[in-house]
């Protein structure tokens, strides 16, 4: 079993991190603050568990627009850009392209959101999906394509409640 195999059994079955490194010879808990810090950076999730979260939290955005409730997408979007900035730091090696996709590709989506404007919102995020992909192919992983899934991204959410794009960040 591989540490990011054996890291995903460990948080499914609500282990500590402790024993994950413990069992991999890394200690969290124990040994100089260098020690302590690699053993940490070694179980930090990559870019695939945080792509994971994006692309749902992109695919309740879209089903959350489509069905009116604005303010669903907005949270969705912001969430997605808070996953976006763990990629970023626990990927440093990737902060400026996904901070670079980041900047060409979303503001165009959070604004139809804020007008509530569902044919530039489909618009323009079918064109972030598109660059989406396109930076997978950059990147040497061309057999990565992201789509929708045709059902509901989260159950229980209900994407057709009408809500006004309000959210805002605390300060």
């Amino acid at each position: 079993m591989n540490i990011r195999t054996a890291l995903f059994v460990c948080l499914a079955c609500g282990w500590s991190a402790g024993v994950l490194a413990e069992e991999t010879g890394n200690d969290i808990y124990k040994g100089d603050t260098e020690s302590r810090l690699n053993a940490l950076a070694h179980i930090q999730p990559g870019l695939g568990v945080v792509m994971h979260e994006i692309g749902y939290r992109a695919a309740a955005a879209y089903k959350a627009a489509n069905g009116g409730n604005w303010g669903l997408a907005q949270y969705e979007l912001n969430e997605l850009l808070e996953a976006q900035e763990l990629g970023e730091a626990t990927r440093p090696q990737h902060a400026q392209m996904l901070q670079a996709f980041e900047h060409a590709n979303w503001p165009p989506v959070f604004k139809a959101v804020e007008n509530k404007d569902l044919d530039t919102f489909n618009q323009h995020f079918a064109s972030t999906v598109e660059a989406c992909n396109a930076c997978h192919i950059a990147l040497g992983h061309a057999y990565i394509k992201y789509q929708l899934p045709t059902e509901a991204a989260a159950a229980g959410l209900d994407f057709n409640f009408q809500t006004d794009p309000t959210h805002e960040e605390e300060k």
